[in-house]
């Protein structure tokens, strides 16, 4: 199973070394609320809140693989100004190499800045020259491809159309990494794909394939036969077309596979090429096969398109996908796997925390649970690890051990996830989730609850559920002892 062979890779201590050569751009965003019409002419008055800048364009690729663990340069072009000096000390806060960024006084950084009110977008303003890059500094580009290119174990073709990539580039990027036997994936958007001629892996989507065939694409018989057309005019060891809802198509050697979407809904696409790109990159030139590598992009890519806006996907929330895929469920998990699926579970949805011992389930413990879960829209447990309950209740206890209370609680429904803590209190596992809305039973008072003040400190707030009355764990425990004792005792006079 893919899945399996992902483990390696996710606790793997090696960085692939990636090339991405590309158009380099600034994103920048300016958000704000508009009350108010202008009365100097009739256009919206956006009074600004706050300001963030992101890597867009080859940047988003090349963050996109540092984030998930690659030793990544980017080569590309910025210009003498502020915007330039900015992307590039941003591109160095997220590890990734700037020794091939290159300074071209001639010419702008290329930014956007988007204006966004009420998560409407009002504008977009942008600062770019997209006319080819001068000779000279095709020249720098070359210089440093052909002194360096034998210390990376792929090369990233990222093209935005913003002048970087152009016809000498390419082809001494494909010549000088086949001489070399480096591999070459190229995310194409010329309508002539003889550029491209001799490149390890080519991935369309289905419009781009569509004007390099000269076709529509309506079926998968079309489909199937347009990137075998591709692969034998271009001389490719492998195709990957990005189908949208019909997810992807991939020839290797001559066999095509079919691999459907994975995504349960789509809220936005903004990015998620760049997260499909990242994780070819990282597959491929971890060694996997170019369908296996598929397989994975292409659950990357729902994550990524499950959100909205541009996004980085982890990769502990990809094995975490793979492991729901191939056995149903992973809802065990551990603080660090839990902190990677944050982001995701916090779109659009209001997570609701609760923690105990949960020694043995009884109703009154489901009942809490499943109040807790229609608070929101995820439920974590947090669970007292068994060195834990020792502390607090003794030597005696816990009377079933954490992994089987913790397989316990995954067996409930209205359970999403379950986290183990060792600490005497859930305080720094709350203070990690962050969650929406706190739970407790109505036999605290807010003030008593651990992390109130964490969580009302953040906008969250503490709800008190009401409990089923007698129930408790102990008084099991009591009367489990006190049955057993009366039976034993009958048993010794007989």
């Amino acid at each position: 199973m893919h899945k399996d062979n992902f483990r390696n890779i996710l606790y793997s201590d090696r960085q692939p070394k990636i090339l991405v050569v590309g158009d380099i751009i600034l994103d920048k965003y300016i958000w704000g609320v508009v009350e108010r019409i202008s009365p100097e002419a009739p256009v919206q008055v956006v009074h600004v809140q706050r300001e963030n800048i992101a890597l867009g364009g080859a940047t988003n690729v090349a963050h996109n693989l540092a984030v998930i663990g690659c030793d990544v340069t980017m080569l590309g072009v910025i210009g003498n100004d502020d915007d330039g000096s900015t992307l590039k000390s941003e591109l160095a806060a997220k590890t990734i190499r700037t020794d091939g960024v290159f300074v071209d006084t001639q010419r702008p950084t290329t930014t956007k800045t988007r204006v966004v009110a009420g998560n409407q977008q009002v504008v977009r303003i942008d600062h770019e020259v997209a006319d080819n890059i001068s000779q000279e500094i095709e020249n720098q580009i070359s210089a440093f491809l052909k002194k360096y290119i034998q210390n990376f174990d792929l090369v990233i073709l990222s093209d935005y159309r913003k002048g970087v990539l152009t016809d000498k580039i390419i082809t001494d990027v494909l010549s000088v990494a086949k001489q070399h036997h480096v591999k070459t994936l190229v995310d194409p958007k010329r309508q002539d794909f003889s550029i491209y001629s001799g490149a390890t892996v080519i991935k369309p989507n289905l419009k781009e394939a569509e004007a390099a065939v000269r076709r529509k694409l309506k079926t998968q018989d079309d489909s199937y036969k347009a990137i075998k057309e591709i692969q034998q005019k271009y001389n490719a060891e492998s195709v990957i077309l990005t189908r949208g809802k019909e997810g992807m198509m991939v020839i290797e050697n001559d066999s095509i596979a079919i691999i459907p979407v994975t995504a349960r809904e789509v809220f936005d696409v903004t990015g998620a090429g760049d997260t499909v790109i990242a994780y070819l990159g990282l597959l491929i030139a971890s060694g996997y096969s170019y369908v296996e590598a598929a397989k994975i992009a292409n659950v990357a890519a729902g994550i990524a398109v499950s959100r909205v806006g541009t996004t980085t996907v982890s990769k502990e929330e990809v094995y975490h996908q793979l492991e729901e895929m191939t056995s149903g469920s992973k809802k065990i998990l551990t603080l660090q796997e839990i902190s990677s699926l944050l982001p995701s579970l916090r779109h659009n949805k209001k997570i609701v925390f609760t923690n105990g011992c949960f020694d043995i389930l009884h109703v009154g413990h489901i009942t809490l649970l499943n109040k807790a879960r229609k608070l929101g829209d995820k439920l974590i447990v947090g669970l007292n690890s068994d060195a834990s309950i020792r502390r607090i209740k003794g030597e005696k206890r816990p009377i079933v051990s954490e992994a089987e209370r913790a397989h316990i609680l995954s067996a409930i429904e209205s359970v999403d996830y379950v986290v183990i803590f060792d600490e005497d209190t859930p305080l720094e596992l709350i203070k990690a989730v962050k969650p929406d809305i706190l739970v407790k039973g109505s036999d605290y008072t807010v003030e008593k609850v651990i992390g109130h003040d964490v969580v009302e400190a953040y906008g969250g707030q503490v709800a008190l559920v009401d409990l089923v009355n007698g129930f408790s764990t102990t008084n099991i425990v009591e009367s489990i002892l006190k049955n057993y004792s009366t039976v034993s005792s009958d048993s010794s006079e007989k």
